[in-house]
């Protein structure tokens, strides 16, 4: 979000993101004499779109200069799909890795697998569920469900050359659950390091790379509570992660008093995203989660996998950055030589809704062109089906990939397609304020805070602001007290914030980024009302959301976020005191609330709205919010009138029961809305501050509760 580039400018460090957007203003970059583009190996959707765009920019403009860098990288690729450029190898400066693997570290540890052992393949449960509630970056907090599921097979495959290890050691090898972390391994490993001799003066920092923060607050309680890890003044335990806040982060660079071993343990975040500067002893499990899309049933889905080769390479060098290192990898030899080379590109497996909508804006042509000469082409259904949501939202014109207005005001925004929407009907609607603020924590961070260990106090803590039937609202009611807090000084926000259980940076965050997105709107010539028909101007309000608000802002996020809606589907209890989990029905069949939402135990006919819905043991809704018809009636899908049965249907599923004149009604505001919204967005300094049409529309939304 900041800036310091300026006319005496000779050398710009910038996101794939700012580069693409100084695309979009010169297509040519003709400012621009050379372009350096790192970590290409890790084939983000923008650097897939970025190298894209470039590989024919080097073509238009002979004198620009194009250096792709990797540590790890496919050069032959890469090399072949830039028309053969040469490639030039730089010798590394770190130090050597000796690596052991699984038979290795069994073998010299003495570690015994037991028959009844948990990590015995042959007592596996059909499946394992670990759960936490996290602070997940891009806006939500979240119940983390992670399950490993059963394997079918018999398990490690031993592979040849293992004849001169111990039957103890092919023994845990053969039967060692090879889908399970084995925690009991790595503590044997850890104690190993503190007593080896060979080991046992080395300084250094360990680096324990898991698959996600479920695995990290299970092994760091094994520790915590394990008495060979409890001396203070011998180990240093920390926890590193994204959703983490940044002082606990910080922790991990911190290099401790000579004679502290530090343990980190951390997610494939510390493999390029930081650097700890003394790290010697890495224990690579071999595992990442990576996010996956269901076309079928568009869900998008953790799954955990094991990395690739270039993950692993990476992992170990984590080790030699300062001396001579040494890389314990929780898998076999055998196996690492079966590993995928690379890691599959993340445009292959991700929605493309935003990727489509950009290539519409710089002009490209079809998306379904333009990406068949990507690096690696996304199918085509996948493809198709990213436009043809543009399309239901209005952002493109149904019959060519030409984008509406809306659509290019969409562009113009960091944001995913869906809340870009909301920003503009938040903007149009008079209440941009509390809506950039709901934007900004559902695609940043979200401010409540889970400390481990503390998940029953926390959760207490997030119910006490729990407002509406909406982990949005809810979210933005603890903005709106810290705020207030912090009128009366830093120390009272902090205070604030321990109370509540909100994290103080992530707070700072949302309000940084809430400017933003109010800016950038304001810059597509959307101000905010000065009115304020249902925001509160600058947050300066103090107290509880009136239902007319609630009702306003409900509407909002209804216009941004649908399609994603589910029918409650009501389970009365006979017992008052038994709290039945809420789950609803959506077009694509059941899902459950998610743990961590304040709708969690909602008992209601109704319908719900929601901000994702994710796979992991079960199919789960989560951050989701509480309206009533007159949204989806006005904001929704296509209207369809049955006269003679007196029925209403949105989208052909929803459906409600009642006179044919509300149809109707309906129908015709929605014109005026499409209408209006046509010549606001083609003209933006278009004032709608008096039109008669939002003002009937306003307070039609904010009567339906009222009466």
């Amino acid at each position: 979000m900041e800036n310091r580039s300026g006319d005496s400018t000779r050398l710009l460090y910038c996101t794939t993101g700012v580069l693409l957007r100084k695309l979009q203003q010169d297509r040519l970059l003709n400012s621009i004499t050379h372009i350096i583009v790192d970590e290409v190996h890790e084939r983000s959707v923008q650097s897939d779109f970025l190298l894209t765009i470039l590989k024919d920019l080097v073509l238009k403009r002979s004198d620009l200069r194009l250096i792709l860098m990797s540590a790890t990288v496919d050069c032959d690729k890469f090399a072949s799909y830039f028309n053969r450029c040469p490639i030039i190898t730089i010798p590394g400066r770190t130090f050597p890795v000796e690596v052991f693997h699984l038979e290795d570290i069994v073998e010299e540890t003495g570690y015994v697998l037991e028959q009844d052992s948990d990590y015995c393949q042959r007592f596996l449960e059909d499946e394992d569920e670990v759960s936490v509630s996290v602070t997940q970056k891009g806006g939500k907090v979240f119940q983390h469900q992670e399950v490993i599921p059963k394997d079918s097979g018999s398990g490690w495959t031993l592979g040849p050359d293992l004849d001169h290890f111990s039957n103890r050691t092919r023994h845990a090898l053969q039967y060692m659950n090879p889908y399970k972390i084995n925690m009991d391994l790595i503590m044997d490993l850890l104690a190993y390091l503190d007593k080896a001799p060979q080991f046992t003066e080395v300084d250094g920092a360990i680096l324990v790379f898991l698959p996600g923060l479920a695995h990290i607050q299970q092994l760091y309680d094994l520790l915590s509570s394990d008495k060979r890890f409890r001396a203070k003044d011998r180990y240093r335990l920390v926890a590193l992660h994204s959703t983490l806040s940044s002082k606990d982060q910080a922790a991990a660079f911190t290099i401790p008093p000579s004679g502290v071993r530090k343990i980190v343990l951390s997610t494939n975040i510390a493999e390029t995203g930081v650097t700890i500067p003394d790290v010697v002893f890495v224990v690579d499990t071999g595992k990442t989660k990576e996010n996956k899309y269901h076309e079928s049933s568009q869900m998008s889905s953790l799954v955990e996998t094991f990395v690739s080769k270039a993950s692993a390479l990476q992992r170990q060098g984590r080790a030699g950055r300062v001396r001579k290192g040494f890389c314990f990898r929780l898998y076999t030899k055998y196996r690492f030589n079966g590993f995928l080379e690379y890691s599959i590109p993340e445009i292959l497996r991700v929605p493309l809704e935003e990727l489509c909508l950009h290539i519409m804006k710089c002009e490209y042509g079809s998306p379904e062109d333009f990406l068949s000469r990507a690096l690696d082409a996304p199918q085509q259904q996948s493809v198709c089906n990213a436009v043809s949501l543009l399309r239901k939202i209005g952002a493109c014109h149904p019959e060519q990939h030409m984008l509406t207005p809306l659509g290019h005001h969409l562009a113009a925004l960091p944001v995913n397609v869906k809340i870009g929407k909301m920003l503009i009907f938040g903007a149009i609607l008079g209440c941009l304020e509390p809506i950039a603020t709901i934007a900004a924590a559902i695609t940043e961070k979200s401010p409540f805070a889970t400390p481990m260990g503390r998940k029953e106090e926390a959760n207490l803590a997030k119910a006490t602001l729990a407002v509406a039937n909406s982990d949005h609202l809810t979210m933005y009611k603890a903005y709106l007290g810290w705020k207030n807090a912090c009128s009366e000084g830093t120390r009272a926000g902090m205070a604030y914030c321990r109370k509540h259980f909100l994290n103080h940076t992530a707070l700072i965050t949302i309000e940084d980024v809430k400017q933003e997105l109010t800016r950038m709107v304001e810059q597509a010539g959307f101000s905010r009302s000065s009115k304020s028909r249902g925001g509160r101007p600058q947050d300066k309000s103090e107290g509880p959301l009136s239902r007319k608000e609630v009702s306003l802002l409900n509407a909002v996020l209804t216009a941004g976020l649908y399609d994603s809606v589910g029918r409650i589907l009501y389970t009365p209890s006979v017992d008052v005191e038994d709290r039945v989990a809420c789950s609803a029905e959506t077009p694509q069949g059941k899902a459950l609330v998610h743990p961590s939402s304040v709708n969690r135990n909602l008992q209601t006919h109704g319908w719900l709205l929601y901000q994702e819905k994710v796979k992991y043991s079960k199919v789960f809704l989560r951050d989701t919010t509480l309206i009533s018809p007159f949204p989806m009636l006005l904001f929704g899908g296509d209207i369809t009138v049955q006269h003679r049965e007196r029925l209403i249907s949105v989208d052909s599923w929803i459906h409600f029961q009642a006179p044919v004149r509300i149809g109707v009604i309906f129908k015709h505001l929605r014109c005026l809305i499409d209408s209006l919204l046509e010549k606001k967005l083609q003209n933006p300094k278009m004032n709608l501050e008096d039109e008669k049409t939002i003002h009937i529309i306003t307070e039609l939304i904010k009567s339906e509760n009222m009466i």
